[in-house]
This record gives structure tokens, C-alpha cells and sequence, in this order.
């Protein structure tokens, strides 16, 4: 169903607060996970049971410290523990089918809520900006509401924002609509029949300015993505090709650790797999003329692009994470990309989608020369 909330004197956030205060006051869910406003202008994110807590909720705060994938995954597991609502951006959602169908989380007892996202900032640069005058919540909505990027002078978007397809939370069960949004008509929300007549909204009809919005943000989104894949594909097949991207990569495990894909348990690269013995460098050294210390960055940084290309949904987190700033994240979209169209797959689309990597098709091996 379609319905929207009343905004009073303006404040989407204090509406969204209410709505969100309302699913916990009225029982159907249990606990929301959502960013938290803390002391020095950070979103902490937190799994809320009190309503009252919901005054220092914002789920609108321009910045994504994790990727809530990984935090959701923690919180269901294979069964989650009680009805148990999520705040979740695009490449959040994606991220977590994929950890869905890779047995890493269920939606069984969750319910997904999103926002359409113009985008985020990199939390340290926007914390910095926190109190000074410009570029507050107003400005972010009203970006969001004429299809513009909310960047300014000093604050720019995270690459992977600035090229992001899927802007929009399309396989949530609750969406709230910002592309677009008149504050003064209400916030369009799409949510379920039967939540709908719980919390006692009715049906009511957009407007229509939201999809043209939209499609103005992919339009600008999608040249700005062919433009940075390309340059890095040039990059890929220039003297030194990919190996060279991570010249300056120092091993840190930052990318890993923020993945919300990289789900391993048992990690190779955390192990003493990788703690040689002092003469393993020297004869190495020897062997070679010299050697890379540490070594193996480029062994794992390979690794984790095996692993990950067909499930990368593009949130950017490891080149958030990164600190040598190596745009991981561009170059594992840009190696993805090939891989997810080899195989026709599209990461988080849809839990019907099979993952390619482990699922066998009779066909796939004449359809590239193998004889049947």
C-alpha cells in the first residue's frame, strides 16, 4: 500500500522518528536497528526496544559508518531472535540477500525498511562539518527533492555514492520516498496492507515527481560510473596492469574487515599462514633481486576479488576503509562488472537469483565452446 505521514513545520526527520517510535509502541516489531545520534555529531548504529530512544534516532544522517549488511547478519544469523526491524540503504539491503542466500543471515522475522539515499559522506569529513554553518539535514533534503548531488564546498559524496545505480531501497517492505519529496504533502511511504491498517494509515497517491527525480540522479549517477570504470580499466590494462593498482596496498585487512560479503570465520590471511620464517624472505629476496615487504598484499588483494566479484554490490565501505586510499572498491566494481555480466547476474536483485559461483547449469560449458 501506498500512504503517507504527516510532516509537522517541515521536520521529516521528527516524522520518520515517529513512525519508527510507532512500530514499537504498537508491537509489531521488537527492536529496530538504527543510526543513533552520540556526542560530537556521530550515528552510531544500535538495535532500539524503547520507543523513547527513537528522539535520538537518525536515520537520515548522510553517513554509513558499516555497512548494516554485516550488522544484521550478526543480529539473525541463520534464525533471528524476535520480530526485529532494520533501517537499510540500497547497497545495504543488496549486500544482505547476499548474505542470504550465501546462509549468512535470514529475513525470516525481519523487516527491511528503507530510504531512497542521495548518498553519503565520509564520516570523518562530515563529523568535521557537524555545527558549522551549510550543508545540514535541509540542504541534504532538499538535494534529495530536485535530483541534485547534496555535496558542497569541502563535502564531497563517497566515489561509490556518486556512481551508484540504486539509489532507491526497492526490496524493502517499508520504503520511504525523499526523491522528490514535498514536505508539505506528507512522506510517502510504501509499506504492507496489514501494517498499514495495524498502525492505521489508509491509501494515499503520489504525486508523480518522484520517478522523474530519480531517473535524473541514475542519469547523472550512471555517467559518472562509466567514467571512473573506464579510467581504471585503462589503468588495468596499462604497463604494470592490475597488479600495479595495489602497489601501495599495506596488508592492513581495513577492506576485509568492512566488507559486509566477507564473511569467513576462518580466514586464510588472518592465520599464520602468511608469517614466514626470517629465511623464507631472504632466500626470496635472493631468488627474486629483492622483495616486497610485507609480501603476499597482492596475493590477497587477488583472493579477495575471486571471492567477492560476483557478490560486490559496490558500497564502496573498503575504500572508505582504505588507508593508503586505494580506491578498492572502484576496482573491484570495475573487475565485478565483467563477472556479474559474464553470468548474467546482478548482485541483491533477488533472492530467486542463484548464486553463479554455486550453481551448476548443464549448459554453461557449450556456451562457451564445449562440445555437448
Amino acid at each position: 500500500m501506498k500512504t503517507t505521514i504527516p510532516v509537522e513545520d517541515g521536520d521529516v526527520l521528527a516524522a520518520i522518528r515517529a513512525f519508527l517510535g510507532r512500530l514499537l509502541e504498537s508491537g509489531a516489531l521488537e527492536a529496530i536497528y538504527v543510526p543513533l545520534e552520540a556526542a560530537g555529531g556521530a550515528a552510531v548504529p544500535a538495535l532500539v526496544t524503547d520507543p523513547a530512544r527513537m528522539a535520538q534516532a537518525n536515520p537520515l544522517a548522510p553517513v554509513m559508518p558499516i555497512n548494516g549488511a554485516r550488522a544484521v547478519s550478526a543480529l539473525t544469523g541463520k534464525k533471528a531472535p524476535g520480530r526485529v526491524g532494520a533501517v537499510l540503504r540500497s547497497c545495504e539491503i543488496r549486500a544482505l540477500i547476499e548474505l542470504v542466500k550465501l546462509q549468512q543471515a535470514t529475513l525470516e522475522g525481519l523487516t527491511m525498511i528503507g530510504l531512497d539515499c542521495p548518498g553519503t559522506f565520509e564520516v570523518p569529513r562530515y563529523m568535521e562539518r557537524q555545527g558549522q554553518a551549510g550543508g545540514g539535514l535541509g540542504d541534504y533534503l532538499a538535494a534529495a527533492r530536485e535530483g541534485r548531488d547534496p555535496g558542497s564546498d569541502g563535502l564531497t559524496l563517497r566515489t561509490a555514492c556518486q556512481m551508484c545505480l540504486h539509489p532507491a531501497a526497492d526490496q524493502a517492505a517499508i520504503r520511504f520516498e525523499l526523491f522528490g519529496l514535498d514536505p508539505t504533502q506528507g512522506i510517502p511511504v510504501d509499506i504492507p496492507d496489514a501494517l498499514a491498517e495495524q498502525l492505521g494509515y489508509s491509501a494515499a497517491s503520489a504525486d508523480g515527481a518522484r520517478q522523474a527525480v530519480l531517473e535524473k540522479v541514475l542519469a547523472a549517477h550512471r555517467a559518472k560510473r562509466d567514467g571512473a570504470l573506464a579510467a581504471v580499466r585503462a589503468q588495468m590494462n596499462a604497463n604494470g596492469g592490475l597488479p600495479s593498482l595495489f602497489n601501495a596496498c599495506i596488508r592492513c585487512h581495513n577492506c576485509m574487515t568492512a566488507c559486509p560479503i566477507c564473511y569467513c570465520k576462518t580466514c586464510l590471511f588472518r592465520s599464520a599462514s602468511f608469517d614466514h620464517k626470517p629465511d623464507h624472505y631472504l632466500s626470496a629476496a635472493q631468488r627474486k633481486g629483492a622483495l616486497r615487504m610485507l609480501s603476499d598484499a597482492l596475493l590477497f588483494q587477488l583472493t579477495r576479488m575471486n571471492h567477492m566479484s560476483a557478490s560486490c554490490v559496490g558500497c564502496g565501505m573498503c575504500t572508505s576503509t582504505c588507508p593508503s586510499e586505494i580506491p578498492v572498491g572502484m576496482i573491484f566494481s570495475a573487475v565485478g562488472e565483467q563477472v556479474q555480466a559474464a553470468f548474467g547476474y546482478e548482485p541483491g536483485r533477488s533472492l530467486e537469483d542463484p548464486l553463479p559461483l554455486v550453481t551448476f547449469q548443464a549448459n554453461e560449458w557449450t556456451e562457451v565452446g564445449e562440445a555437448k
